[in-house]
């Protein structure tokens, strides 16, 4: 009789059923290995160690510098993302000459891969005959070794990202943007309020559910970049672009320790 009710958790309830069970369990599979030593490589076999590899993550120093390189990436790409995706969508919601051609052309490099992303931004960023240090030496500026440099490298990535996902965030907040009512925002205007107050009184207020989401989501994304460090400077030069993820890829699939690259993970 309750089913009857509401016939449409025959459909839902199955999926959502199938997906926690294959979350849990892989999830469950993954804590069984990070309790146990396992070398791909190795003649040892399956030995249970408990929180050892735990405990050797928290005192291995050149995981926490990956941790805190993933940390300062995710702060960085996430805030930049938002308040240019934001800025963006709020310059594209007024009227002019070629408006959607310009809307059209900003959701480009979202559509592209990251390996794509990558490759394009590494020949940009090429210390030799990259066109960034190009447009540089055209205003009387030195060349900079982008990729090669360990103060900079982490940052040359980080514009590759924030070129790429900052679309992302443009097409949530213009869908958003779309539906602030007109007549509210005329009101404030006709009030005196300045173009800024506006914004920060009255759109971005409207906005803070959509500005959330693209948070949460492009957080969630930037914790598991890996595409365009892998591409771009596979963690050098010096380990100083190295993340967590880029880490635990080499100790799975160079030093073919699978329980501590699971731990990491």
């Amino acid at each position: 009789h309750h089913i009857s009710r509401n016939p449409t958790r025959l459909f839902y309830q199955p999926v959502i059923g199938f997906l926690a069970l294959a979350a849990f369990a892989l999830l469950g599979y993954a804590l069984w290995l990070c309790l146990h030593n396992i070398y791909l490589m190795g003649t040892k076999g399956t030995q249970f160690v408990g929180l050892q590899n735990f405990i050797r993550l928290a005192t291995d120093w050149r995981g926490l510098q990956a941790l805190w390189r993933t940390a300062l990436f995710v702060a960085l790409a996430t805030s930049a993302e938002v308040v240019l995706g934001i800025a963006i969508a709020l310059f594209l919601d007024k009227e002019f000459r070629g408006k959607k051609l310009v809307r059209a052309v900003i959701l480009v490099p979202m559509i592209m891969t990251p390996v794509i992303a990558g490759l394009t931004w590494r020949f940009l960023f090429n210390a030799q005959s990259g066109m960034i240090n190009y447009w540089l030496s055209t205003v009387g500026i030195a060349p900079v070794d982008w990729l090669g440099n360990p103060n900079v490298a982490l940052y040359a990535v980080l514009v590759a990202d924030i070129w790429q996902w900052t679309p992302f965030v443009v097409l949530l907040a213009m869908a958003t943007v779309g539906t602030i009512p007109k007549d509210l925002v005329e009101a404030a205007r006709m009030d005196g309020a300045s173009e800024i107050r506006v914004i920060w009184h009255v759109i971005l207020p409207m906005l803070r559910r959509t500005l959330a989401v693209a948070a949460l989501i492009r957080a969630i994304d930037s914790v598991k970049a890996f595409d365009l460090f892998y591409i771009m400077t596979k963690g050098g030069p010096a380990l100083s672009t190295e993340t967590q993820n880029l880490y635990g890829y080499t100790v799975a699939f160079t030093n073919f320790d699978i329980s501590y690259a699971m731990t990491i993970a």
